[in-house]
């Protein structure tokens, strides 16, 4: 797919747990993003419900994150 960040599969939802965007009401994620370091330490994680609708925005914000800066707007 040409991304420069991995992307992962959590079947067991061991990683949703950690970053909390667990669903209160089923055993499935909710829409959202995590930032983790390389040590696995979570830097951010934030719910988003219009996911689809801000997905575009959400890449160079989390970067930001990931690089120590103040994420843009």
């Amino acid at each position: 797919m040409g991304l420069e960040y991995p992307v992962i599969s959590d079947k067991n939802l061991k990683l949703i747990r950690k970053v909390e965007l667990l669903d209160p009401e089923a055993p499935i994620s909710v829409r959202g993003f995590a930032v983790l370091d390389k040590d696995g330490k979570v830097l951010h994680s934030q719910q988003i419900d219009t996911f689809g609708l801000e997905a575009e925005g959400i890449i160079p914000y989390a970067a930001d994150i990931a690089n120590g800066k103040q994420p843009s707007q």
